[in-house]
């Protein structure tokens, strides 16, 4: 039996074009998570080092986080109103984050860092071309946030209050990663380490927090209507609240100079607040899911 989902049974070609996109990009980011698991393996088998710049770390967790990407870009296609240049935006994205990918793993595998290199014409070369890639995918990225504010009519508001917050904190973490290479570059001219900002601030501490939303808050809103949650929509809500109080935690931390968990009141203060309504959807969903173990057995 042909899938439901074939191009040749859609006559509507928007609708066509926007599967064959979610086709491709579902292609390329298992090409990336295989590249992290595969590296994640490998640092299993070998004790090969996690940290610095020369460490199996990125590219295990630039292609799994890529592929997320890539995944959840082209899940979001099918959310979308469609248009006719649907396929060219999320092909993009996913072509852009693939090179990406494959260029710091390329870094890894010849021996040198992938970021902050310029030792050589081709590892500077290299690395412009790494921003030039992220430039792209982060502008269509925001292009894809402001779309999502015309969602499919079928589109419930749990899930596009998920979507668009998942979608606006990619956009913001892409930006804070852009801001990272450029701060990483300042430190570098005065004599400083690119990892840090004053004391100990890790410059890509808030890059990382919210970069993940867009899956998190999805399945937030599914597991909210699949266990019949009450009042899916403040859930939803909730757990948007305490990833921008992290992320507002994140850039806290990292602009007063101070690690992660070196906390002082105010760090403290918000990161309490995102812990508080985090407990709210998580109590929720557990409840959920005992009940529904309760109602099968």
């Amino acid at each position: 039996m042909r899938s439901t989902l074939s191009i040749e049974q859609h006559s509507n070609p928007i609708v066509a074009e926007s599967l064959f996109a979610f086709r491709l990009v579902f292609w390329v980011g298992s090409v990336l998570c295989a590249s992290g698991l595969f590296h994640i393996a490998l640092f299993a088998i070998t004790g090969a080092s996690w940290q610095g710049p020369l460490s199996l770390r990125k590219p295990a967790l630039f292609g799994i986080s890529g592929g997320l990407t890539v995944w959840s870009i082209g899940w979001l296609m099918t959310q979308l109103r469609p248009m006719r240049t649907d396929r060219f935006f999320v092909n993009s994205i996913a072509i852009a984050l693939l090179i990406e990918v494959a260029l710091i793993t390329m870094q890894y595998w010849r021996g040198v860092a992938s970021h902050f290199n310029h030792a050589t014409n081709l590892d500077a070369a290299i690395e412009f071309m790494m921003l030039a890639l992220i430039l792209l995918a982060s502008g269509l990225i925001v292009y894809l946030s402001v779309r999502a504010f015309r969602l499919r009519d079928e589109i419930q508001p749990p899930m596009a209050s998920a979507i668009r917050g998942g979608m606006w904190l990619l956009s913001l973490s892409c930006g804070l990663g852009i801001a990272t290479s450029v701060l990483g570059e300042v430190s570098i001219s005065h004599g400083a380490s690119y990892e840090f900002w004053g004391k100990a601030g890790v410059l890509k501490f808030p890059h990382g927090v919210a970069l993940h939303a867009i899956q998190l808050l999805p399945i937030v809103a599914w597991l909210a209507r699949v266990l019949k949650i009450a009042n899916p929509l403040q859930i939803v809500r909730s757990a948007l609240a305490s990833q921008v109080l992290f992320l507002g935690y994140a850039v806290w931390q990292t602009t007063q100079g101070r690690d992660r968990l070196d906390w002082d009141a105010i760090g403290a203060c918000i990161l309490g607040l995102s812990i508080v309504f985090a407990m709210f959807p998580a109590m929720a969903i557990a409840t959920g899911c005992l009940r529904s173990l309760r109602a099968t057995s």
